[in-house]
């Protein structure tokens, strides 16, 4: 009989653990920072072999509105200014600790030349060239990309790296890029 409590105690502590990890990140959708429409959508063909992590290079933000603010100013400037059919990043990381829906999961972005068809971009909010990112910003983003794994979105054996990687730019900050080496799916040649 002990030995049956036992055994049902460690299953629903392994099911709510693996549950757990299984669990999105608060993702604000673009719906709620913004009211403009792509102008055009590419599907991405899943799972997704590659997560490429830049900065957005300018102002940091703290709060969910400050973040809204940000990441409606780089949207308008992507499709207004530049052109493009919609906000280049997939996802964006607030210092709210909120990651803020950009192209999303199987839309194209126009984050990395050569890899926005086969990847996601995340950004992070703000210039991280001499400024680490907050433990916040390094959890919803890393686990925006196990949730992504585990919803067979992106391969088992995705390969995360920085955007200076594969094109010849400072991206994702020199701080950034030293957080980003410690977690598991980081590979340091695409």
């Amino acid at each position: 009989m002990v030995n049956k409590i036992w055994t049902i105690i460690f299953l629903v502590l392994h099911t709510y653990t693996a549950n757990a990890d299984d669990e999105s990140p608060p993702i604000i959708k673009r719906t709620e920072w913004s009211s403009a429409p792509p102008k055009s959508i590419n599907y991405l063909i899943l799972p997704l072999p590659y997560v490429i992590i830049a900065h957005t290079a300018g102002p940091q933000c703290s709060t969910r509105s400050q973040c809204s603010s940000i990441v409606e100013g780089i949207r308008s400037y992507h499709m207004d200014t530049l052109g493009w059919h919609d906000i280049g990043f997939s996802f964006l990381i607030g210092g709210d600790g909120n990651v803020y829906e950009g192209a999303g999961w199987n839309r194209e972005g126009a984050h990395t030349i050569g890899y926005n068809k086969r990847s996601i971009g995340i950004a992070f909010i703000g210039n991280f060239q001499d400024t680490s990112a907050s433990e916040k910003m390094l959890n919803a983003a890393h686990k925006l990309i196990v949730w992504g794994k585990s919803q067979e979105i992106l391969r088992d054996d995705v390969r995360v790296i920085g955007a200076r990687q594969a094109v010849n730019i400072i991206s994702p900050g020199n701080k950034v890029y030293e957080q980003i080496q410690n977690w598991p799916e980081w590979v340091s040649t695409p």
